[in-house]
């Protein structure tokens, strides 16, 4: 047993079924072409709060169980496929059977596990299980896990399959479960009622096929990597935008664009330096949702790919590089404006394999990939105690990480970005001390 592992003193594991039954016309719930392209991997997020509000502080440990396990089967309820099983890669069957809840204790406060480099020690607020085996966990198809720190904090975890939806549909879930917490007499508030829809708009393969659907951009290859967190001030993000306005044609550049061309950037540079030679030819891929043009209330894999390629090192100007995502990410805004339902996945396949092409046809270029969920609401849930302290991004759990991916969220005060990135250790040696890095961003740990 590790050091790390010797912290956790005890675990409870519970099922927690919906509170109410699936009816009979949803208990087969067709995946759809994205959602069989997606591999089985679990999508995680935890968010840690301080010791609780007077209202919960003197509450034993099993009554702030008792309110989350409630309030989770009332949510499981709209969100039926998390609590089902997957047949193969075709269909899961919502037969109610449930979700795996754990409930551990650590010997630590809660600084040290969010303030330990490396993320080291985060692995230990989520389930074992799944951080370990993530692409062959054979358990519920939603994991969660609540931790109680020697402090009196807490720490809510959660693994979500990668199957049964995207980052969007996370997030929704996370906040439909919160609002049900903060209001238990009332199930009609939330004011997104998902619907399991995907398959209409992008119909899936036939069932003998369903096996052979893979992308390699959708389902990278693991790495031995490390990953490390940095935040971007209000005043930070604010003086990079300036730049890029100052010296581009995009007027209005959005957070995502600012921060990933930067990023980007600087990791190039590094890279360069680390091979003491000229840049190398690199690829950014960024995940885009399509929600619009498609309803906000459709839950699944709903998204697709745009890249760029930076081939010259006079490419790598800052400007240059977010004007060349404005422009890809308009062209696909455009194919997809007026397009008619039966052309969603013509367009979509398309865009994914003009970016794995790229690849294919470039095999010795660096691909950067990129994942913002900066408009995710993730420092907003709030179960009935509070708002989290602090949350960390789905990457920092990556057993191993993948490498050179970037995952960008909104800080606390949501004027500013925090970001976790994973890297090969000498890569981030360089990245982590490179001098234009850390004039706009701060290690956070």
């Amino acid at each position: 047993m590790s050091s790390v592992s010797r912290l956790v003193s005890s675990v409870c594991k519970k099922i927690i079924k919906p509170y109410s039954p699936t009816p009979i016309s949803l208990r087969c719930h067709k995946l759809s072409y994205l959602d069989q392209m997606v591999g089985g991997i679990y999508i995680p997020l935890a968010l840690f709060y301080p010791k609780l509000s007077n209202t919960w502080s003197n509450k034993p440990n099993n009554v702030v169980s008792q309110h989350l396990e409630k309030s989770l089967s009332k949510v499981l309820t709209n969100y039926y496929p998390f609590a089902g099983k997957l047949n193969d890669n075709i269909s899961i069957d919502c037969n109610d059977s449930g979700v795996e809840f754990f409930i551990t204790k650590i010997n630590c406060p809660m600084s040290e596990i969010f303030n330990h480099p490396y993320f080291e020690k985060h692995n230990l607020v989520y389930p074992t299980e799944v951080i370990n085996n993530q692409c062959t966990y054979e358990g519920s198809l939603a994991v969660f896990q609540l931790t109680h720190f020697s402090c009196g904090g807490i720490a809510i975890s959660m693994c979500l399959s990668h199957k049964v939806g995207d980052g969007y549909t996370f997030g929704n879930f996370m906040n439909h479960w919160a609002t049900i917490a903060r209001n238990p007499l009332s199930s009609e508030i939330y004011p997104i009622s998902p619907k399991f829809d995907g398959s209409f708009y992008f119909p899936p393969t036939k069932d003998e096929d369903s096996s052979n659907v893979s992308n390699n951009n959708i389902v990278p290859q693991r790495e031995e990597c490390v990953s490390k967190g940095f935040s971007i001030s209000s005043s930070k993000l604010t003086a990079l935008k300036a730049r890029v306005i100052n010296e581009s044609k995009v007027q209005n550049p959005s957070d995502t664009e600012v921060v990933s061309a930067f990023l980007y950037q600087r990791a190039m540079a590094t890279k360069k330096l680390v091979n003491s030679s000229s840049i190398r030819p690199s690829l950014l891929h960024q995940a885009v949702n399509l929600r619009p043009p498609l309803p906000k209330h459709t839950m699944g894999n709903i998204g697709c790919l745009f890249s760029i390629l930076t081939k010259e090192e006079k490419e790598m100007d800052l400007a240059q590089v977010v004007s060349k995502l404005r422009k890809e990410k308009e062209e696909v805004k455009q194919k997809y404006k007026n397009a008619k339902i039966e052309e969603l996945l013509p367009i979509t396949l398309e865009q994914y394999r003009k970016a794995n092409d790229l690849l294919v046809n470039n095999s010795c270029y660096d691909l950067y990939r990129f994942s913002s969920l900066i408009t995710f609401p993730s420092y907003d849930v709030d179960f009935g105690w509070g708002k989290p302290e602090k949350v960390i991004s789905p990457l920092s759990t990556s057993n191993p990480p993948i490498k050179n991916m970037f995952i960008l969220m909104a800080d606390k005060n949501r004027d500013g970005v925090d970001l976790t990135c994973s890297m090969k250790k000498q890569d981030m040696l360089a990245f982590e001390r490179d001098e234009e890095l850390l004039q706009f961003a701060s290690p956070t740990s």
